[in-house]
């Protein structure tokens, strides 16, 4: 069975063990069918290969974004969702606002993609070793870079 076009899109990996935090109600559906020996979680202890956490605002994601980093494994990717300006969901986080929780996770901007008509991501990995974190991780000014 070919995995969804959605875990292709978000880089998930044939056999990945993968977290997904406080995802909306049927999320799981649109991330099947999942690569080949992939298993989906809610919760779980890491180290995690794939790391995915949804917030509605920057008080969830300051959580929830520590709670992904925390059980991320090494050369993996964690993915914050956030609500698109054009969702019903009433947010203080926009593509370039409200993402002071980056400058404490030490992790590097990979890039940001639509997840479905109602969320956003960001990608952010681990630095690989010898890489060298740039004094500033702030995600808009990381994007014009």
């Amino acid at each position: 069975m070919t995995q969804s076009a959605l875990s292709k899109k978000l880089k998930m990996k044939p056999g990945a063990k993968a977290l997904v935090l406080n995802a909306p109600a049927g999320y799981a559906a649109e991330l099947e069918p999942l690569p080949e020996g992939a298993t989906l979680a809610a919760k779980g202890k890491g180290p995690f290969d794939f790391v995915q956490v949804f917030a509605r605002n920057r008080a969830e994601m300051a959580t929830l974004a520590h709670d992904g980093a925390a059980v991320l494994a090494p050369q993996s990717v964690l993915w914050l969702c956030f609500p698109k300006g054009s969702s019903k969901i009433q947010t203080d986080l926009t593509r370039d606002t409200g993402w002071d929780v980056i400058d404490t996770l030490n992790l590097k901007y990979v890039t940001l993609v639509s997840v479905n008509d109602t969320w956003s991501a960001f990608a952010l990995r681990p630095y690989k070793p010898g890489e060298q974190a740039k004094e500033s991780n702030r995600i808009a000014e990381r994007m014009k870079a």
